[in-house]
């Protein structure tokens, strides 16, 4: 028995992803030259950088529809995360009307609380997006909360293979596959 409990140790640590992986999977009208989340795993709760340096093509403006696909490996094993309801909301891998809103929900940033180097980039936390064909340098840092005291605990650790395919009312924003995993802090004695 001790053997298997090492066994799955060990084959969840060579899973785990160490830098955040990430590709386009389709047409985007993003340039990004550098996508960066901090050293990975991500932990919480605590600070997680979010560095994006590119350049949007056409502006981005109104809702943007996105479709989100998520995998979870913990120990090894593979399950995909389907769309349910929690707390009113819907979470997973889902069809999201308007990913401004899905983001300000998840970041808690408005037009009151909106990092300057955010509105530097003509992001001014508001929805529906109004993003113009510009040059972007985001660099900001997102707190997060404890994700094992939430509704949707799955998301407090493991290895996660996401795929987002996003449009506007202009036709494809971009699609997106992402690779990163994620744990908790360590608590101290």
């Amino acid at each position: 028995m001790y053997r298997l409990i090492f066994f799955l140790a060990v084959l969840g640590i060579a899973f785990a992803q160490t830098k955040l992986q990430w590709s386009f999977c389709g047409q985007s009208v993003l340039q990004v030259s550098e996508f960066d989340l901090g050293s990975m795993p991500i932990t919480h709760p605590g600070p997680m950088p979010f560095i994006l340096s590119g350049k949007s093509l056409r502006e981005i403006r109104g809702a943007v529809k996105s479709t989100v696909s998520i995998k979870r490996t913990v120990t090894g094993i593979t399950l995909p995360i389907t769309c349910y309801l929690v707390d009113g909301n819907y979470v997973g891998s889902c069809t999201y009307p308007d990913l401004c809103l899905l983001l300000k929900s998840v970041l808690g940033y408005d037009a009151d609380n909106c990092p300057d180097n955010l509105q530097e980039n003509d992001i001014d936390c508001t929805c529906p997006f109004k993003l113009p064909a510009r040059d972007l340098n985001v660099n900001v840092v997102a707190d997060l909360p404890d994700a094992t005291a939430s509704s949707i605990t799955w998301i407090a650790s493991g290895s996660f293979d996401i795929k987002i395919e996003a449009s506007d009312a202009a036709g494809a924003v971009s699609c997106l596959n992402l690779k990163f995993s994620v744990r908790p802090k360590s608590k101290s004695a």
